[in-house]
């Protein structure tokens, strides 16, 4: 799946099944196969900040690349936040299925807290064509304050149907519950602004692919998602075109793999020749 991007002059490292590639998204995906990718999940820029980096990738080409590569049944995940949720939403509306809440820890602006709500989560937007691969996930129950009071109206009675079938008790195990559609995982201190929680990752990529499948990030940032694929032991293709992040993705990943005992990335150049230590 990966020959044709590795026969090409790109800056890259790579393993087998696996590439991260130095250069501009919409040069690369044409040596994409079609029908090759198994799920799509990717960060992309929302188009809030001044930054250069935070550009809106246009959605048209976006899209007829996205639907070219991804497989009848994959799904395709991306992360957004409001007002870019809707203008992504709204550029697919076709295939667009359902949403995803990121709930974080704590607020992403606090020093705006005095001018409207403070804003504790991010949307993750899913698309497909066909039902795709769906692991469900779980998380293990909260506990509740345990009282033997009975409903006392209907209010209550509804309540406490509710939490019964809302919460969808693994049958003989009261511990854990099927993950609902607002996931709780806590934010991290990134090497890149806008870095997502490996564990967030490791969820969406554990629930729409399985082992030995392969993931597309086409704007890797600091490649949390191939981090979070080489923990999950899927095969990923990641680009990003900015260097500097690339080179922070290097060896983040190989210092993942090294602690996994997997095999590390070799470097080549646009040439692809083997970048050894001293060049």
């Amino acid at each position: 799946m990966i020959d044709r991007i590795t026969e090409k002059p790109f800056r890259q490292a790579r393993i087998s099944g696996s590439t991260l590639v130095n250069a501009d998204c919409f040069d690369v995906f044409p040596f994409i196969e079609d029908k090759s990718i198994d799920a799509i999940i990717c960060d992309l820029p929302y188009g809030t900040t001044a930054c250069k980096w935070d550009s809106i990738i246009p959605f048209e080409p976006l899209w007829e690349q996205y639907e070219r590569i991804i497989k009848d049944n994959g799904a395709i995940v991306l992360t957004a936040s409001q007002p870019f949720t809707t203008k992504l939403i709204n550029s697919n509306i076709k295939i667009f299925r359902y949403e995803l809440i990121w709930k974080k820890e704590r607020p992403t602006n606090p020093l705006m807290c005095k001018k409207q709500f403070p804003k504790y989560h991010e949307n993750i937007c899913v698309f497909y064509k066909k039902q795709p691969t769906f692991n469900p996930q779980y998380i293990k129950r909260k506990e509740k304050n345990k009282r033997n009071n009975k409903p006392r109206n209907f209010a209550d009675n509804t309540k406490v149907i509710t939490d019964k079938y809302s919460e969808m008790v693994l049958s003989g195990n009261n511990d854990y519950i099927y993950q609902p559609s607002i996931i709780e995982v806590p934010m991290e201190r990134g090497l890149h602004p806008t870095q997502k929680p490996v564990k967030l990752l490791e969820l969406l990529i554990k629930t729409y692919t399985n082992e030995g499948e392969t993931v597309l990030d086409n704007c890797a940032g600091s490649f949390t998602t191939a981090v979070a694929c080489d923990n999950t032991n899927r095969n990923w293709i990641c680009i990003e075109k900015e260097e500097d992040y690339c080179n922070i993705g290097l060896t983040r990943i190989n210092d993942n793999r090294e602690r996994l005992g997997l095999p590390l990335l070799k470097s080549y150049n646009s040439r692809g020749d083997l970048i050894g230590e001293d060049d």
